[in-house]
């Protein structure tokens, strides 16, 4: 049973190394010239580590640990602490992995915060009880039935900010939530971003840690697993069609005009690259391609890696929190709308820590400007405009040497429109919506599965959806599923959500359905 995954992501791997694991002959196939995707680590000259995508593993931690890629080299270290939110006027707000320390020192608001962290935990629960992830009209349904469940649905079906509005009196608490909320690239404001709200409270007690050497380890690991268990990968090789061969299986035809014969395939481009690829698709994947949605906001991610720098306090400490830094209050909500409009935010908030050999900082930028295309020039004019601003809060210059990716060398790097999502993680493409009409990773072309940022969880670093097509192509097969390790065993609630929607948790709901 020969199969091709296409997409060299860290799904796309993950997905590779546990069919190589069963048996599959597996060929993986990357358009770039390494793997990686979104997790990409650069040594600089002299030996600096650049960061420029994904530096937070906690959602790809149990994956990781079940695949036991401590042996291929991949070593963890925990924060010591989930965010601290730092504002212009000198005020914080400090997150705690646990959440009844984060809320003492909330004053007031430490019990509707707390309220909250309940709230998150029964309501992705609730998620846990399904077989797959729901759409809305099935969680609607069994939400009809549960004591608080209308008052539940009500607030997914708002904005982020409604609901802080309605629980919080302290604008900073507000603030801090939001940002985070719309770390998913969607305005906290966006009517169906209430349950983007939950994302912070539902990571207290959740595995919050750094890879040792930069996140290409990860990379390193997953690829040496690979190779270790039979795997194959090729590198700038783009897949430029796929053909059902009959009975028997696909036809991959590459971009220098080599054809591939495989009897499954695992696609990890979204729907909508997919359904191009193929010669034929069927009329259900016509219409989910054509029903979503990628750059609604015009949000993209600008990443900056700062090297030759001593970093600043607190970003010294490689196990240090995960900051998010913002001059005024109303920044994000007046930034989302510069976004929208194709200009950069006036007052740009950004994500710092330290990672690397330096400084890492991620903020948004437009995905499409108004005044004409991207170029590196105004990717690095946008990266210093977002440093002006986080060093006019830290009250500090921030200089060094600077590597920036922005929505063009996104658009180089992943083969596609810019933007890592995919898909937006708007209310009509989350969960069993994504991608709407279709029960991912299935297809309806028997033997085409899908995975990747297009699928449920959505972006972000967590491994589920690559291991999920692995186990339904498995199951398919008449394989056995993956065995899980020693982490899955003894942490069953360890989840890895910064991947948009407490992703372990939905890893676990849909072995559930194989075993």
């Amino acid at each position: 049973m020969n199969t091709v995954v296409i997409g060299g992501g860290h799904n796309g791997l993950v997905a590779a190394v546990y069919l190589a694991r069963a048996g599959v002959d597996v060929t993986l196939l990357e358009a770039s010239k390494t793997p990686g995707g979104c997790v990409w680590t650069e040594e600089l000259p002299g030996g600096a580590i650049a960061e420029r995508g994904a530096v937070d593993h906690g959602g790809v931690a149990a994956i990781a640990s079940d695949l036991g890629l401590d042996a291929f080299g991949l070593k963890y270290v925990e924060r010591s602490r989930l965010q601290t939110v730092l504002f212009g006027d000198g005020e914080r707000r400090v997150f705690e992995v646990s959440a009844e320390e984060t809320a003492a020192g909330f004053g007031a608001d430490g019990t509707p915060y707390l309220e909250l962290v309940e709230q998150a935990r029964s309501f992705f629960s609730v998620l846990d009880g399904f077989g797959s992830p729901p759409t809305m009209t099935e969680l609607a349904a069994v939400l009809n039935g549960l004591r608080g469940g209308d008052t539940t649905f009500r607030m997914l079906l708002s904005s982020a900010e409604a609901v802080l509005e309605r629980t919080f009196s302290d604008p900073y608490l507000r603030a801090s939530l939001a940002l985070y909320a719309a770390h998913g690239q969607i305005p906290a404001w966006a009517p169906g971003s209430g349950m983007l709200a939950l994302l912070l409270p539902s990571m207290h007690g959740e595995p919050a840690v750094r890879p040792v050497g930069g996140s290409g380890a990860l990379v390193s690991a997953l690829v040496a697993a690979l190779e270790a268990a039979g795997g194959k990968i090729r590198t700038e090789a783009e897949v430029v069609g796929l053909e059902r061969s009959g009975d028997s299986g696909y036809t991959v035809m590459l971009e220098d005009g080599d054809r591939l014969t495989a009897g499954r395939v695992i696609s990890t481009l979204d729907v909508r690259r997919t359904t191009d690829l193929l010669s034929s698709p069927p009329d259900a994947m016509r219409k989910a391609a054509g029903s979503v949605t990628s750059g609604r906001f015009n949000v993209c991610e600008l990443t900056i890696s700062l090297t030759g720098l001593t970093p600043p306090e607190p970003f010294s400490d490689p196990t240090g929190p995960l900051c998010f830094v913002q001059d005024g209050l109303e920044d994000l909500r007046r930034g989302f709308g510069d976004v929208i409009a194709g200009r950069l935010p006036e007052s740009p908030w950004a994500m710092v820590t330290g990672a690397g050999t330096g400084l890492w900082v991620s903020s948004v930028v437009p995905l499409h400007r108004a005044d004409g295309p991207w170029t590196p020039g105004l990717e690095e004019q946008a990266a210093e405009r977002v440093l002006a601003s986080v060093s006019k809060v830290l009250g500090t210059d921030l200089s060094g040497d600077l590597l920036v990716t922005g929505p063009a060398t996104w658009a180089r790097r992943l083969h596609g429109d810019g933007n890592p999502n995919h898909l937006d993680l708007s209310v009509d493409q989350l969960l069993g919506w994504r991608p709407p009409g279709l029960r991912a990773p299935r297809t309806p072309l028997p033997g085409l599965y899908l995975a990747g940022a297009g699928t449920h969880p959505g972006g972000g670093l967590s491994g589920v959806s690559g291991r999920t097509a692995a186990t339904a192509l498995l199951a398919d097969a008449g394989r056995p599923a993956p065995v899980d390790g020693l982490w899955t065993r003894t942490r069953r609630e360890a989840a890895g959500l910064r991947s948009g929607l407490r992703a372990y948790r939905a890893m676990r709901a849909t072995e559930r359905k194989t075993r």
